[in-house]
């Protein structure tokens, strides 16, 4: 189950569809766990990290993004993102045709992370973030590769998803006592059988909302020493696009990305483009209070 666990939270933190190493540099938390007065799990929330620089005051936000969610939960990114003169935004997809913009609620085929994020929408009692994100708005700008570049770059330096797998069992059990604790209080039958119960639905919510909150763990399983195709390749990416707004005339940008993304993103703002943390804000995403029946 504690496998299961962190490869669900491997599709949840960095994929929307389908370097060199340096000094490290201290990071902010994206995702938090927040407890009532009697330290009772209550909401999980995604961070809006805030960067200034501070010589020409162009402003860049982190908006950290959890893949499934209440419908509440993404229209308050929606009314974050209207606020920016650019959104950077992650979907692998070509963008050589213009830019590529899911429509909520379209029929996205067999593709298969859809399909398993679709399932886990299910699983856990949430909704997927392409069925009430919305893309449209102008000020919307495509920063990921293509399908195309992102196999040729997986082929380049030997990765595979079997390689994660690989990676996860070898580094073992997930170390979170208390999400274990909440796993095992779990109706498996139920939960594989895809008609899990309320409460079974909320202890798998906590379970992954708790190992969330410290992502890390996820990145070190898809990035090796010098990078890595899931994270660092697109990062560079995004922030190859940042360069073009900011070149356009752009002051108020936000990078729109899973929350495993962030470290990275965060560490490159600070180190290659001197950048400087102003401060953050919390969206509320996962209900994490249990059932009382």
């Amino acid at each position: 189950m504690a496998l299961a666990l962190r490869l669900l939270c491997l599709v949840l933190l960095t994929l929307t569809w389908v370097g060199a190493e340096a000094p490290a540099i201290s990071t902010h938390k994206v995702l938090r766990c927040l407890r009532d007065r009697t330290s009772q799990l209550e909401t999980f929330q995604s961070a809006v990290t805030r960067f200034r620089h501070p010589t020409s005051g162009y402003r860049v936000d982190l908006v950290s993004v959890v893949h499934v969610g209440p419908a509440s939960y993404y229209k308050r990114l929606n009314q974050q993102l209207r606020s920016y003169d650019a959104v950077l935004y992650e979907l692998v997809a070509d963008g050589s045709q213009g830019r590529p913009v899911p429509l909520p609620g379209e029929e996205r085929g067999d593709n298969p992370l859809s399909l398993v994020q679709s399932g886990l929408s299910n699983l856990l009692g949430l909704d997927f973030q392409l069925d009430h994100l919305d893309y449209s708005p102008s000020n919307f700008v495509h920063a990921d590769i293509s399908p195309e570049e992102f196999q040729r770059s997986m082929d380049k330096r030997g990765e595979s998803f079997m390689q994660i797998l690989l990676n996860s069992l070898q580094k073992g059990d997930v170390d979170s006592p208390e999400a274990e604790k909440e796993l095992a209080q779990v109706n498996l039958f139920a939960a594989l059988s895809g008609n899990p119960g309320p409460k079974d639905r909320m202890h798998l919510r906590r379970g992954m909302a708790l190992l969330f909150s410290n992502p890390d763990q996820i990145s070190e399983l898809l990035e090796g020493p010098g990078g890595g195709t899931l994270l660092s390749v697109r990062n560079q990416k995004a922030l190859g696009v940042m360069r073009q707004q900011l070149k356009a005339g752009k002051k108020r940008l936000a990078i729109f990305y899973g929350a495993a993304h962030m470290k990275d993103l965060e560490q490159r703002l600070v180190r290659d483009f001197g950048m400087r943390f102003v401060d953050q804000i919390w969206l509320p995403a996962w209900d994490l209070r249990l059932p009382t029946r």
